[in-house]
């Protein structure tokens, strides 16, 4: 990937966005969803990167958030994922730059190198991230700010649901949560969704109340949008759009689930996480679970006993591998093989351990 060029102000035109009621109101929400980020005397709010696309979600994003946390403490971050023509992303580009020069925030872009067989959605989104967590660690930022919507949120809950997935899946994204991907440093970073309450079309109404169309700073609009060829455009032009033909609010429906089956998961995860304290020890690389205690436990919390003891050594199990887990727990002697670990049962313990290395493997 191109190294990116260090945060640099961007000199302030005379031209200025607008503030009114329906820019406060946003606003206000957004300030709400930055929570303590945004609290302090000036000066003392948190220093964050805003990813920015030029999309209406990701520029409303930024205007918001400088101005609620100062622009003194916002980078902007423009990414190519090099997936559309040059021309196309130049013009995102340069209308990112033009804002961030309004706002007098600093600037930076980068662009994702060129990896034969690695061009689908997740490839680019891994991109995405990875550059992403080498600009806040650069910068010495630890906070990252996106701009998913409410629609986005269920339209990740409808595409999870459809793929096959648990409670904790379904609840969809989080406000804030850790990093989604694997990077150097990024244990350390956090995702901020703001607007995760917001529909797209407060957003639209919230980028002409600045008056952005005006100056002719007209939002980005990505092709790709329209391909049916991605998953979530299918989700979003196709199963959305029938949904609200079932009922107007569907999407402000699913994005309350998902709020809700968050909020239920976070106290079984605790739940869990008592009873895993209490029925297990950690050995030499792996973990004993009580297998009798297993087995009497309410399915809902073994599940996430089960998924808390791969975390403890390093391992992400998914649903069908906790299955898998589960009903060996019922006899001695069992085994279940898992990538990077495997389980195994004999008398009263259920034992999670890492799978040795093959010799000469580095």
């Amino acid at each position: 990937m191109k190294p990116e060029t260090e945060p640099t102000p961007m000199p302030t035109r005379r031209r200025t966005l607008r503030r009114n009621r329906r820019t406060d109101a946003l606003e206000r929400r957004v300030a709400g969803g930055l929570g303590a980020l945004a609290g302090g005397e000036a000066g003392d709010s948190a220093r964050v990167v805003v990813a920015c696309s030029g999309g209406a979600d990701s520029l409303a994003t930024l205007v918001a958030v400088s101005r609620t946390l100062g622009a003194q403490c916002v980078t902007a971050a423009h990414f190519d994922h090099r997936l559309r023509a040059a021309s196309e992303v130049a013009g995102e580009r340069a209308l990112v730059r033009e804002v961030a020069g309004l706002l007098g925030v600093g600037f930076v872009d980068g662009r994702a190198a060129r990896e034969p067989g690695s061009r689908g959605e997740e490839a680019a989104r891994e991109a995405r991230y990875r550059w992403l967590a080498r600009v806040c660690t650069s910068a010495g930022v630890e906070v990252c700010v996106t701009g998913h919507t409410l629609d986005d949120q269920a339209e990740t809950v409808l595409l999870r649901l459809a793929r096959g997935t648990s409670a904790s899946g379904a609840s969809g994204m989080s406000p804030k949560s850790g990093w989604p991907v694997s990077a150097p440093g990024s244990r350390s970073l956090r995702l901020v969704r703001p607007l995760l309450d917001v529909t797209r079309v407060d957003v639209e109404d919230y980028v002409d109340a600045l008056g952005l169309p005006a100056l002719g700073l007209v939002p980005a609009q990505d092709p790709s949008n329209a391909s049916l060829e991605y998953a979530r455009n299918r989700v979003r032009l196709r199963v959305v759009r029938e949904l609200r033909q079932v009922n107007a609010r569907a999407v402000e429906h699913l994005a309350r689930f998902a709020e809700e089956q968050r909020e239920d998961d976070e106290v079984l995860a605790a739940v869990a996480r008592t009873w895993l304290d209490q029925h297990s020890r950690v050995v030499a690389g792996g973990v004993e679970v009580d297998r009798v205690a297993l087995r009497r436990a309410a399915r809902a919390v073994a599940r996430r006993a089960v998924w808390l003891a791969g975390r403890r050594l390093g391992i992400a199990l998914e649903a069908s591998h906790i299955g898998a887990i589960l009903n060996s727990a019922g006899r001695s002697g069992a085994r279940v093989d898992l990538p990077l670990a495997y389980s195994e049962t004999r008398a009263t313990v259920l034992t999670l351990r890492e799978r040795p290395s093959p010799p000469g493997a580095d």
